[in-house]
């Protein structure tokens, strides 16, 4: 006895089988539902078309997606196309000037038919956030060093710089270092990010503001003609 799988079975209904079974794309495979019983079991693909989302230019035709697949399996499918677009870097949404989806949600959920068209836009060069972070925490260690050590080519050489610092600021430069430390190591071993990557330009404007303002602090800190209040 054979029923199409692709109809609902009330024979089949509720029967595990594995999905290798099933062969070829699109094609069907028989499938021992019980004694003397057996299903058809067919399956049925869908397909993708990624555009440019500024120019509307076709980049590819994905052939045999499976139904399941999600966006992050169609962003491995599209780099392997195209390797200088990492999946990390692509951004794949169903209207040009709409929202990025994400990566696990699925290619049936999605308001398409059975020719999906999705608009592909270039995020640019993509930067890891634990890297960021390390990048950004590590200046600011740095640099109050080379304020609190009193470099010649930031203070002078004038005689009364080499006098002893003060006591308080000992404990200032202890007490930065220890935020910075604390902070790298809390990103090394407790952080963890919603969002895998960073455009790559944003680090400059980043570390910008962190080193700036390390120096800034560092430098009125530990100058020699620094007293406390």
């Amino acid at each position: 006895m054979f029923r199409d799988a692709q109809s609902t079975c009330d024979i089949c209904s509720g029967v595990p089988f594995s999905a290798s079974a099933i062969a070829g794309a699109g094609g069907a495979a028989e499938v021992s539902t019980g004694p003397g019983m057996r299903c058809l079991v067919s399956t049925s693909y869908q397909k993708v078309e990624i555009l440019d989302w500024k120019t509307k230019q076709q980049l590819c035709f994905l052939e045999k997606v499976e139904p399941h697949a999600t966006i992050s399996d169609i962003r491995l499918m599209f780099h392997k196309i195209y390797p200088q677009w990492y999946p990390a870097r692509q951004s794949m949404r169903l209207d040009p000037q709409g929202k990025s989806l994400r990566d696990e949600e699925s290619l049936q959920l999605l308001p398409v038919g059975t020719t999906a068209t999705l608009y592909f836009k270039d995020l640019g060069p993509q930067i890891g956030w634990t890297m960021v972070f390390l990048i950004e925490y590590t200046g600011p260690l740095f640099i109050y060093f080379v304020f609190y050590f009193r470099m010649p080519f930031i203070y002078g050489l004038d005689d009364r710089f080499t006098t002893s610092r003060h006591p308080v600021v000992n404990l200032a430069c202890i007490c930065h270092s220890f935020h910075y430390i604390k902070r790298l190591i809390e990103t090394i071993f407790v952080h963890r990010f919603s969002h895998g990557t960073m455009p790559l330009r944003n680090i400059v404007k980043n570390c910008a503001y962190y080193w700036g303002f390390a120096a800034w602090l560092a430098y009125y800190i530990n100058h020699p003609l620094y007293t406390p209040p």
